[in-house]
């Protein structure tokens, strides 16, 4: 009885020993399972990463001019700065947040082209949500930008724009938004709103220890009857939109 109980104690003891050193071994043989293994990757998601996210990025100290708006009837002090913050990664695709603080002022102009009453400040906080995915037809990275939050009352300042995302080369990003239908309020004469809409090409280069963006815009008028779109003949010379500190 006595040798039975040590032979148990015995084997129970060799096994307690040699468990753990089996699955130690077994452990070793297999590659442990990350939620990086699964997750979306690619060279856009780390060019975002590298030179954009969670940085404050001002207006270009040659875009801090006075702009024209409205084919010329305002004039326009503007300046703001926008951070890109809150990424959030998953097995389909990524998701960020924008946000913008504008300091801007318009003044109606006369036909001479001078100004005829007092500046209306029309300064804003904006919130907007950019979510992208990879199209498996063109290999692009495809999504969507939406203003989700703004300080301005009964207004919609953003719209929802379609987005195609590509690298021309390891260090130029560019970024095709084209609007899907939603209608925006532009600022118009005597402090008051116009439906319109814009397509946008963006070009976001590391040039000299910064990184740049290139903004050329193109913008439509809405009839808020017949809901026709019709090109405004504005401006559409790109303007370097923002740039940033050195890159590290």
């Amino acid at each position: 009885m006595k040798h039975s109980v040590l032979s148990s104690v015995v084997v129970l003891f060799i096994l307690s020993v040699l468990t753990p050193l089996g699955l130690a071994q077994n452990a070793g043989a297999a590659k442990p399972f990350s939620a990086h293994d699964i997750l979306f990757s690619g060279p856009e998601l780390d060019f975002f990463c590298k030179y954009m996210l969670d940085r404050e990025f001002v207006l270009a100290p040659e875009s801090k001019v006075t702009r024209w708006i409205d084919n010329g009837k305002i004039e326009v002090d503007f300046d703001r700065t926008v951070r890109f913050t809150n990424l959030s990664v998953s097995p389909g695709g990524f998701s960020f947040n924008v946000l913008l603080s504008v300091k801007q002022t318009n003044y109606d102009l006369d036909a001479e082209g001078k100004r005829i009453l007092p500046g209306q400040m029309k300064n804003r906080t904006l919130i907007e949500k950019h979510t992208f995915s990879r199209s498996k037809s063109t290999g692009k990275i495809v999504g969507r930008t939406e203003s989700i939050c703004h300080d301005i009352p009964n207004t919609v300042l953003s719209m929802t724009r379609n987005q195609i995302l590509f690298m021309e080369d390891e260090d130029k990003m560019v970024i095709i938004e084209i609007p899907d239908g939603f209608i925006g309020d532009y600022f118009t004469t005597g402090g008051k709103y116009k439906p319109g809409t814009a397509k946008n090409r963006t070009e976001i280069v590391v040039k000299d220890g910064k990184v740049i963006r290139t903004l050329t815009s193109e913008t439509f008028d809405i009839d808020p009857e017949t809901m026709k779109i019709t090109p405004t003949g504005g401006d559409t010379t790109p303007y370097i939109d923002f740039t940033v500190l050195e890159t590290p």
